[in-house]
């Protein structure tokens, strides 16, 4: 197998574009702690969470190999394209990854964020590995409940904050709990409930057990709009937190990025509960923290 065709499947088996996306996570944690961050400091911490994401994003199809393979055995396709194909879906359950190399990629990955993370603080490093053992016991629900999705939100919203305790050693529970609200709302309205309902026939025969399978596509559809509205206005709130660092602009550019990113797609969702939409909603929300931590930037730049 060529290097290349080899570094397609490790990009797939973490998602990559996903990933790269996600570093927007933490970054907005650490804008809330500090509107000036080290230059150094902000370097590790970008390299870390890149590591870290690379790593857990593979670790789930590691830890999902079998359904995967499962999956793959019954030749499904999705009805629309989306931002994770970029090298492929599953690479490991379709055989294009050998479990090994998988197994060593997770764990050099995993390896690196954790001692990055320690360097930075020990309370990075804490959440770094309870975010990962809850990315296991996502993995391990799959079949057993439906409200998995909770988990998943938890887990993106510790890995969020360990933005801020990568710049800061002191604890602000408006700032923090907002951003672990605006998170987990963004993660599971966003991200998880919409990537569920467009694989319904993907994972109704493995006996996965999600929102749309168990409570239906349009009842999937209205607790992911609601989760999107409760994203944008907890982004808001952050922006209003952090009024005196960012102002006037950028509460206004968080808001412009919460309405094509959240909020329209939320009322498209409403309207067409099915798997394209679904997945134009995945799609776009992915890359609403992006847009958050442009317009804390531009707000900080215009504040001075």
């Amino acid at each position: 197998m060529s290097l290349a065709v080899q570094a397609r499947a490790l990009y797939g088996f973490s998602r990559g574009n996903q990933a790269l996306l996600s570093i927007a996570q933490p970054l907005v944690g650490a804008l809330l702690a500090t509107d000036h961050p080290a230059p150094g400091r902000l370097t590790a911490a970008v390299l870390a969470t890149a590591a870290a994401f690379f790593a857990v994003f593979a670790a789930n199809d590691l830890f999902d190999a079998r359904l995967d393979r499962r999956s793959a055995a019954m030749a499904h396709t999705r009805a629309a394209p989306d931002i994770d194909s970029a090298g492929g879906r599953h690479p490991l359950a379709e055989g294009r990854l050998r479990f090994t190399a998988g197994l060593a990629w997770v764990l050099v990955l995993g390896a690196f964020a954790l001692a990055v993370a320690a360097a930075l603080s020990w309370v990075c490093a804490v959440l770094f590995v309870c975010a990962a053992l809850l990315e296991a016991v996502y993995c391990k629900l799959a079949t057993v409940t439906a409200y998995k999705f909770l988990v998943s939100g938890v887990m993106v919203a510790i890995g969020a904050c360990a933005g801020w305790f990568a710049f800061s050693g002191t604890v602000d529970p408006l700032r923090l709990g907002l951003l672990a609200v605006w998170m987990a709302a963004w993660e599971i309205g966003g991200r998880n409930i919409p990537n569920d309902l467009a694989d319904v026939e993907e994972d109704t025969p493995l006996g996965i057990k999600t929102v749309p399978i168990v409570y239906g596509p349009r009842a999937a559809a209205r607790l992911a709009a609601a989760l999107l509205v409760l994203s944008a206005a907890a982004a808001c709130a952050l922006a209003v937190a952090a009024w005196p660092s960012y102002g006037a602009v950028g509460l206004t550019l968080t808001a412009l990025t919460a309405l094509p990113t959240l909020v329209l797609p939320a009322a498209r969702l409403l309207r067409r509960p099915d798997g394209p939409t679904a997945l134009a909603v995945f799609n776009r929300a992915s890359f609403h923290p992006v847009g958050v931590v442009a317009a804390f930037v531009a707000g900080a730049w215009v504040t001075g």
